[in-house]
């Protein structure tokens, strides 16, 4: 059996999401802009990617950054190799932090963000720095001490996207918003129509405050 679609439609991240989710085992031939790649699951867990030269890790990192192009998935076809050992879940966080560096050469493509909307957020009482990111992980604005606000954007466009897909799966509410705690870090990530929004917070801060602050900024 196999299922074949557009990455546009489907990207590489909400494949592995989905059939990691249903712990399956397949193969997922990528193709976009004459480069192939090739993506092995087992029981749940990504555990082989190969592209042109790269393996492992730092193949499927490169695949996660292809928007366009065309994918195969095929069930049950076992893996020549074992080439990576982190969960599915460490796996994307990790590759979707790089995909806006990969993109940093490419043309801009998004509408202008409201400046004054990005200073209002940062200005919310315990907010340490926002950013603003276009739904494929692109930095549309920053104001995040020592940082371009790279990781921040990753961080909110990954779990924003990971929410959205589990809740049509469990047919619950859309992701309105949600906390990742990182080492010493907290980022709050808000939801908007195209794009996401993520708030660096201080230590002890109420999400739910700062959340409440955010809404009514939006609602100016």
């Amino acid at each position: 059996m196999s299922l074949q679609g557009s990455l546009k439609e489907m990207s590489l991240a909400n494949l592995v999401q989905v059939n990691c989710q249903e712990m399956r085992s397949a193969r997922l031939t990528l193709s976009s802009k004459n480069r192939k790649g090739e993506v092995f699951l087992s029981d749940g867990q990504v555990v082989h990617a190969a592209q042109g030269s790269l393996t492992g890790e730092s193949a499927i990192f490169e695949m996660l950054a292809w928007d366009e192009g065309t994918f195969m998935l095929e069930l049950d076809i076992a893996t020549p190799e074992k080439s990576i050992t982190v969960d599915w879940h460490e796996l994307l966080l990790k590759g979707m932090m790089q995909v806006p560096e990969r993109h940093a050469s490419d043309p801009p493509t998004h509408g202008t963000v409201d400046q004054e909307t990005l200073a209002r957020l940062d200005a919310i009482e315990g907010v340490r720095g926002a950013v603003i990111s276009a739904s494929d992980g692109v930095v549309l604005a920053a104001s995040v001490p020592d940082s371009q606000g790279e990781n921040e954007a990753a961080i909110a466009v990954f779990v924003g996207t990971a929410a959205n897909q589990l809740g049509q799966e469990l047919l619950l509410d859309s992701f309105d918003h949600g906390v990742v705690a990182m080492e010493n870090k907290r980022v709050l990530v808000l939801q908007q129509p195209d794009r996401y929004i993520g708030l660096l917070l201080g230590e002890n801060v109420s999400a739910a405050l700062v959340t409440r602050a955010a809404n009514q900024i939006f609602e100016r």
